[in-house]
């Protein structure tokens, strides 16, 4: 019997140095790389707009998401950009869109997220016990390729099978396809997956709309349930012990 884990990376894995759900010094790093090479086409746009620009469209970015919309990256850059100053996007051009986007990508690289204390024992942990893992990530303004660069350099793409990036796919969660398409990958069935997530509705009703079993992991999201999750637990390093349990039952 092959049993999976797939795991939500913001908030559940990985958060803000700063706390909260935008790094400022990231979006203040972004905002003077960007207005360095805008003034390259004489496009002078004060950091004040270029930042709050940001801001803005992470806010968009996570309203798509809770609908299960996403754009690819590029995309969202290009929108990010016409924010700034509109039709900004056309007059320089989709190559310098792109190196725009690199620059932003090298934002991420240079001020990345916290890895929790908890998230290499937890992983590590559970793929000694034998289960294929995989990530589902609703994504903002990092590219995927980025997000994989970063894993890899953090010595965590060993634990994935499957990485899956709501900006690579144009889908987000809770949209059950995103779910269906990491489970098709990983060649499971959704009785013999678990999902864990600290979001009620991208995370516990997305996976539960297959019959994934869930896990919440509580704190962040204080809304009431669409769907009840399977298990809550308050703590990261809780959940290797469920998982095991959770076998248990499975395979009794």
């Amino acid at each position: 019997m092959k049993l999976g884990i797939t795991f939500d990376l913001w908030l559940t894995l990985i958060g803000e140095i700063e706390g909260g759900s935008q790094s400022a010094s990231r979006n203040l790093l972004r905002s003077e790389l960007t207005q360095k090479k805008l003034l390259e086409f004489k496009e002078n746009i004060s950091i004040e707009v270029i930042n709050n620009s940001f801001k803005e469209i992470s806010s968009i970015i996570t309203s798509r998401h809770n609908i299960g919309k996403d754009k690819k990256f590029h995309e969202s850059v290009s929108d990010v950009l016409n924010l700034m100053s509109p039709g900004i996007s056309e007059r320089i051009g989709s190559k310098e869109v792109e190196n725009i986007g690199l620059l932003i990508d090298s934002a991420f690289l240079k001020i990345p997220p916290y890895i929790y204390n908890d998230t290499r024992s937890v992983l590590n942990e559970i793929h000694l016990m034998g289960f294929e893992m995989g990530l589902i990530s609703n994504t903002g303004l990092t590219s995927p390729d980025t997000y994989r660069k970063w894993f890899n350099n953090e010595g965590l793409s060993k634990y994935f099978s499957v990485m899956m990036f709501s900006n690579e796919i144009g889908i987000a969660k809770p949209k059950d396809k995103i779910f269906r398409e990491t489970l098709e990958i990983m060649k499971i069935d959704p009785n013999f997956i678990m999902h864990i997530g600290d979001n009620l509705l991208t995370d516990i009703f997305g996976a539960s709309q297959l019959g994934i079993n869930t896990t919440w992991l509580s704190g962040q999201d204080n809304r009431k349930p669409i769907t009840k999750p399977n298990f809550t637990i308050s703590n990261l390093n809780e959940f290797p012990e469920l998982v095991r349990n959770w076998r248990t039952t499975l395979i009794s």
